[in-house]
């Protein structure tokens, strides 16, 4: 089997190349920076020079393939330049999609994000619901509107793609989102516990990968699939790890309207700076709102199985203590 992938170097797309490797599966992976190719050079993986915006250097990259995984994408909580959201999540997203339909890909696999279609606070999304949009993030809105794109491909032009739509990933590697508190936390740098009522929907990424691969072979095709292990307080997250750990946890509390003027503030700085908020709006609104995602879909049709959060952690912990983020 040949398959391509974009987003290869990020933390999804870097498991899931690792595990078609095992599979047997021969990969061409499209990659924007050459300097962050050479991990997947070293794998034995095909590397394609190119950017999704850019049509002309994307053209015929996919000749061969079987399948195509487009993990590729934004996923900051802020940028300087907001219209990067759309041309990356959206036109990028609309131009690998032309190109599969052009080289006869027989399955493509989008995995987009339950921001796509989170519901309001305290209501659970299913692959039937529709987005309120009530977004509270350029990433959530440009995520939505990738996946009506999506679809209409589907629905016009025949495009077989099947949809995946994960929580919030964690496990070994993870050192941008949900990872980055993770590590606050076991270094005693997490100064307060914000929004702690606020229902996180996490995955581990093993089973982020299985669903994919699982996906890829018997997805169907112009469905969608939620990957969320579990919906779960964000302060309960916490106590898990402090009964693995003993890690202590911050005592002090900040009231949401406090964390919106530090968040406000951050960004009026990143302004001058240029540099990425401590703190940016859209994180806020996130914690703020939560998200539920019900997985049963993905377990009766998929058979998908999900690790137990305890374990998940478990792993995730051993991980950033073995590779030096924990001191």
């Amino acid at each position: 089997m040949k398959v391509f992938v974009t987003g290869g170097t990020g933390f999804i797309g870097g498991h899931l190349i690792k595990r078609l490797l095992r599979d047997g599966a021969c990969i061409k992976a499209l990659v924007r920076d050459s300097s962050k190719a050479e991990e997947l050079r070293k794998l034995g993986v095909e590397i394609i020079i190119g950017d999704v915006t850019d049509k002309t250097s994307i053209t015929g990259m996919m000749k061969g393939c079987d399948t195509f995984y487009h993990l590729g994408n934004v996923s900051r909580w802020w940028l300087s330049d907001k219209t990067l959201y759309y041309k990356i999540n959206v036109e990028g997203t609309k131009n690998v999609m032309m190109e599969a339909l052009k080289e006869g890909i027989k399955k493509v696999v989008y995995t987009s994000s339950l921001s796509g279609i989170r519901q309001p606070k305290g209501e659970i999304a299913t692959e039937e619901t529709e987005h309120k949009r009530d977004f509270e993030s350029h990433y959530g809105r440009s995520k939505f509107l990738a996946e009506r794109e999506v679809l209409r491909m589907y629905r016009e032009s025949g495009l077989p793609v099947v949809i995946l739509n994960p929580g919030v990933v964690i496990g070994p590697g993870d050192l941008k989102t949900f990872g980055r508190t993770i590590i606050e936390l076991l270094n005693g740098k997490l100064e307060a516990i914000i929004f702690e009522d606020s229902i996180i929907p996490l995955v581990y990424i093993d089973d982020t990968v299985e669903g994919h691969i699982i996906a890829g072979e018997k997805g169907r095709i112009g469905d969608k699939y939620i990957i969320v292990g579990v919906n779960v307080k964000m302060v309960d997250v916490f106590k898990i790890i402090n009964k693995i750990t003993g890690v202590p946890l911050p005592e002090k509390r900040i009231s949401p309207l406090v964390i919106k003027l530090i968040a406000y503030i951050s960004e009026l700085k990143s302004l001058f700076t240029g540099k990425p908020p401590r703190l940016a709006l859209d994180a806020v609104r996130a914690m703020e709102i939560g998200a539920l995602g019900e997985n049963r879909k993905a377990r009766a049709e998929l058979g998908l199985q999900f690790t137990p959060l305890e374990e998940a952690l478990i792993k995730t912990i051993e991980w950033y203590k073995e590779n030096g983020y924990v001191v």
